[in-house]
């Protein structure tokens, strides 16, 4: 009798567990992501599928990375695998508090972004779920509401706005001195949209990097290209590098025994018009100066003459035209087709050349220099990827934005202006990170942190 009752119990248990499914309250696998915010409108990565879903995630232990000074393989280990986040940057302006990207197991250390300060836990800061909290007598800087958003600019770069007043601008390091980092463990995870993968795209490169060939390397757009506004770029500690540097150290590292030349031509304040030798009509860009002149052939002088076999090309950010299929003026071209140009040049002087675009990040919401459909911008570089061979995109966009998104995986997103060095348009060492960790990954693939 007693087995009798054993087996109704499972029988019961089972209709239980069938009724419950059938109520959808066993979600069903979650794609883990924005898989539609992918270059080509479908594609946002490997799928959209982030480290998440319905199965547990073991994170990888990457504890013990040397975070004290700038550290290459620190700075380049991707974001959205480790249990140990280093030196995530946050801006104490206006509000006491800051969101991290993960909710903290173990805060090890909160520094200056200069690495020369720590900051006590219970003195200078508190941890409330996802977020520092700054404690009444704080060592860490805190901008007052009134400085952060002005009746009148407090700077030479005058941001107004979008609601009124004037936003807290700045170039050199103002702003990178009065933001903190922070280091620490989680056992969370966030719905990230990661990279694609286009190696296969890139084969004559993979074969002279491997066979300890010569190749050549170079990078083409603006200022975030240039440099702006990483701390190597500013001069200051910890002097991280920016993201075409970081990529230019990682192949070295990776690939000693090839013959790597590396050009960075890209010019701070240029669109894809002036890459491409196109007059906007704008003076603030078309008047910039430039050893060629500013009527010179930038992209003869910047990309035809360095005869790269590999070329990185990175506009966007300075476009003027909301879309990526008009022009922004009567006498410019748009975004799509400057690019488009840009490849049928290289590409008629050296058909080898194997090229990767790079979207960018976004501007600040709250000032019109958040001027575009940045989604569109990308889907544009993605349609070139279909038209041409060996044509790659590294989506930094969608990683961008899985830093910025909310979600329900114990992340709060990140604000603006913790990874921003200009409060505009300008990445800090953090973005600069997530900038070069995207390219990385979509030139030489998901493990890539494991080659150096």
């Amino acid at each position: 009798m007693s087995r009798l009752k054993r087996i109704l119990c499972l029988l019961l248990c089972l209709v239980a567990v069938l009724a419950v499914a059938g109520c959808g309250l066993f979600p069903d696998r979650g794609n883990g992501g924005n898989g539609g915010n992918g270059g080509n409108g479908g594609n946002g990565g490997n799928g959209g599928t982030p480290p998440g879903g319905d199965d547990p995630v073991i994170l990888e232990d990457n504890s013990g990375m040397p975070d004290s000074a700038y550290n290459l393989k620190t700075y380049l280990y991707p974001l959205w695998e480790g249990n140990t986040v280093y030196n995530e940057t946050l801006w104490f302006a206006s509000e006491n508090y800051a969101p991290l990207l993960y909710e903290p197991e173990r805060v090890l250390s909160v520094r200056s972004y200069d690495l020369k300060t720590t900051y006590t836990e219970g003195v200078d800061y508190v941890v409330d779920g996802n977020s520092i909290v700054l404690m009444d007598r704080s060592g860490i800087p805190l901008m007052p509401a009134g400085t952060f958003l002005s009746a009148t600019p407090l700077t030479s770069l005058a941001v107004a706005h979008v609601n009124g007043g004037y936003v807290y601008a700045n170039e050199g390091n103002d702003i990178s001195l009065r933001q903190v980092v922070v280091t620490y463990t989680h056992t969370g995870t966030r719905s990230w949209t990661l990279p694609r993968v286009e190696t296969e795209k890139f084969p004559k490169t993979m074969q002279k990097l491997e066979n300890g060939e010569s190749i050549k390397i170079v990078f083409y757009g603006d200022s975030i290209t240039v440099g702006a506004n990483s701390s190597e770029f500013l001069g200051c500690a910890p002097h991280a590098e920016s993201y075409a540097n970081m990529v230019k150290s990682y192949i070295t590292a990776r690939y000693p025994q090839a013959n790597v030349q590396f050009a960075n031509t890209a010019v701070g304040g240029t669109d894809s018009n002036w890459g491409n030798n196109v007059k906007t009509g704008i003076p603030a860009i078309d008047d910039i100066a430039v050893p060629e002149g500013v009527n010179g052939d930038h992209f003869r002088t910047r990309v035809l003459n360095e005869n790269p076999d590999l070329l990185f090309i990175a506009y966007g950010m300075n476009d003027q035209s909301a879309s990526p299929y008009l022009p922004a003026t009567g006498t410019s071209k748009s975004y799509q087709q400057n690019i488009r140009e840009m490849i049928q040049k290289v590409r008629a002087q050296n058909p080898d050349v194997e090229i990767m675009l790079i979207s960018g990040m976004i501007a600040n919401p709250d000032t019109g220099f958040y001027n575009k459909d940045y989604e569109e911008y990308q889907n544009a570089l993605s349609e070139l990827c279909e038209e041409f061979e060996n044509v790659g995109l590294a989506t930094t966009l969608n990683t961008v934005r899985s830093v910025y998104a909310l979600d329900d995986n114990g992340g709060n997103g990140k604000r603006f202006r913790d990874c921003t060095a200009n409060n505009v348009n300008h990445p800090n060492d953090f973005m600069m990170r997530v900038y070069a960790q995207t390219v990385v990954y979509s030139l030489f693939g998901e493990d890539y942190i494991d080659h150096i």
